[in-house]
């Protein structure tokens, strides 16, 4: 299957990397040119594949996420390396991080993939279905680089087609970006089938292609966003439960199910199941391109093998999240030392203290383990359960397939849209709730709400439980940042990453374990709440160097 795709994605560059200006004013003669590629069904897989590598591109690393420290649940090192990643979990990031260059520059590129489809390939002598599978493919995948941006970004240019690249263009208010997204989607519902047959479309047991339910489950993140900050279209969550409800009422039909054990949502010995509606696939052998290079992200750097401690769990929000299942598969339940031979040589918690006071871990902050896979003796990594007691993995790459959009997630955003939409029967909307605490928590029926109160899910009237679906996505997503809707998205929607930036400013100590405190460690800078300034990230300099309207006070 590997092969298959990237021998396509190989046919494929040669197009894409070619500027789309030379397209317009070269002779094409003896070059390979919009119309003398899309000819065959060969070259149009090509173009399929060749947009695929582009979106593995958004998540292959993590630079391109970094706005998604924003949100309550992650933090970062304030030192080693990791300076551009601190900026924007402080909400003080430059036009020049990384983090807000990659985000918008790969993103862009899967745009740019998904036009020369769109524009190009509606005469490719092929069925009816299979010029279906290839539009809808790209009519999701540019929906989905715009869904990102516009929530990190705001208003942004909307590009369209190869002529529009120029410098120049106005930027199109966050409601017309909306109105680009669902278009696409909406397009893509309608001529997208709801499985595939045959490799690389579908693989292992999974449809690796965009299926209409995929696009359905998208939209209704998409309603629910409407609905919240900064459009505020709350007419917008009946539209939302609607598009969910399509999906749950044939929950049999697609396959769908939760994983009967939380600890094999993010397991390499189950990645390709059908809890994943969506997923982006990648390769399970080094390959820069297209491998998912998270797998030493989790591990902190002090613990002897070879971690990169790119995300940190906040202190407040492990110290809320619910105690069970779920918490023990996100956060390391202790921290492990480990030596050369992969030996285990020390396990703590990480708050303890040596005997002259001083934090044994470093770090100093709870750890996730979302992306740390289990080695044996020899080092080769197992495909299994993550076990924090057994030996890590420390190599970078593996075949981790993001986990885009749970099935779980559905649930929840049927639950809470139906509850904010006024709907009178949440009978379904509650038994939903209750199937996604089920396994992850002990108490699954009594839900602790933000003003401390305990409520039986039973007992909710639609705004607890709305508020109780909300809190529970957090917990469902907690630091991973791969999720198209992770906990920073839910608080940007709800306009709550204010109270994030007023508890960091804060920073007050808090009681972890009995006697022992401990607090946040990225200061940040810029203590004065700037509104859509702070929530915003900048626009790239590299980019407003080439196009003076690139200026939120330009839009009306």
């Amino acid at each position: 299957m590997r092969t298959k795709i990237f021998l396509g994605c190989l046919m494929a560059t040669s197009l894409l990397s070619t500027s789309c200006s030379d397209f317009l004013t070269e002779d094409p003669k003896g070059k390979l040119t919009p119309s003398t590629f899309f000819v065959s069904q060969d070259a149009l897989d090509a173009s399929v594949y060749s947009l695929y590598q582009k979106v593995n591109g958004t998540q292959t690393y993590t630079n391109m996420m970094y706005p998604q420290w924003q949100g309550d649940d992650m933090t970062a090192n304030p030192g080693s390396n990791k300076q551009a990643v601190a900026e924007l979990d402080g909400f003080s990031a430059n036009n020049n991080n990384k983090g807000v260059q990659d985000a918008w520059s790969k993103h862009y590129t899967v745009i740019k993939a998904a036009n020369l489809i769109l524009n190009n390939a509606g005469e490719t002598p092929v069925s009816e279905t299979e010029l279906n599978i290839a539009m809808g493919q790209a009519h999701f995948w540019r929906a989905y680089a715009y869904y990102y941006m516009v929530r990190i970004f705001g208003p942004l240019p909307l590009i369209k087609s190869a002529d529009e690249l120029g410098n120049n263009i106005q930027l199109s208010s966050v409601e017309e970006v909306y109105k680009l997204i669902v278009e696409d989607l909406t397009t893509a519902e309608s001529i997208l089938p709801t499985s595939y047959s045959t490799a690389p479309r579908n693989h292992n047991g999974v449809d690796a292609y965009v299926t209409k339910q995929a696009v359905q489950s998208t939209l209704a993140a998409v309603y629910m966003s409407m609905a919240g900050y900064p459009l505020n279209k709350t007419e917008y969550y009946e539209k939302a439960a609607a598009k969910a409800k399509e999906v749950i009422d044939k929950e049999s039909q697609y396959g769908f199910y939760l994983d009967s054990e939380w600890s094999h949502v993010y397991s390499m010995g189950h990645n390709y199941n059908k809890e994943t509606v969506l997923g982006i696939d990648y390769s399970p052998v080094v390959d820069w391109a297209t491998d998912s290079q998270l797998t030493s992200c989790n591990r902190f750097e002090s613990l002897g093998d070879a971690g990169w401690g790119d995300s940190w769990g906040e202190i407040a929000f492990w110290k809320r999240f619910p105690e069970g299942p779920r918490k023990n598969a996100v956060y390391a339940p202790k921290i492990t030392f480990q030596d050369a031979n992969y030996n285990i040589t020390k396990s703590v918690d990480w708050w303890e203290l040596d005997s002259e006071g001083k934090p044994i871990v470093s770090e100093y902050h709870p750890m996730f383990t979302i992306f740390t896979t289990n080695c044996n003796a020899s080092g080769v990594e197992l495909a299994q359960p993550y076990d924090y007691t057994q030996p890590n993995y420390t190599g970078m790459c593996n075949g981790h397939r993001h986990r885009v959009i749970r099935y779980s997630e559905v649930l929840l955003w049927y639950a809470e849209s139906a509850a904010r939409s006024g709907e009178t029967n949440l009978t379904l909307a509650k038994q939903c709730l209750k199937r996604v605490r089920e396994r992850a928590v002990t108490d699954y029926e009594n839900v602790q709400l933000s003003d401390g109160s305990v409520v039986s899910i039973d007992n909710m009237n639609a705004a607890q439980l709305a508020e109780a679906c909300y809190i529970e996505h957090g917990w469902e997503v907690a630091g991973y940042w791969v999720a198209m809707v992770t906990r920073r998205s839910d608080e940007f929607r709800m306009n709550e990453l204010k109270k994030n930036f007023d508890y960091r400013v804060a920073n007050k100590e808090i009681e972890v374990a009995p006697g022992i405190k401990a607090k946040e460690s990225v200061a940040v800078v810029k203590t004065t709440w700037a509104n859509d300034n702070s929530i915003y990230i900048p626009y790239p300099d590299t980019e407003v160097e080439k196009n003076p309207n690139l200026n939120r006070d330009l839009i009306k």
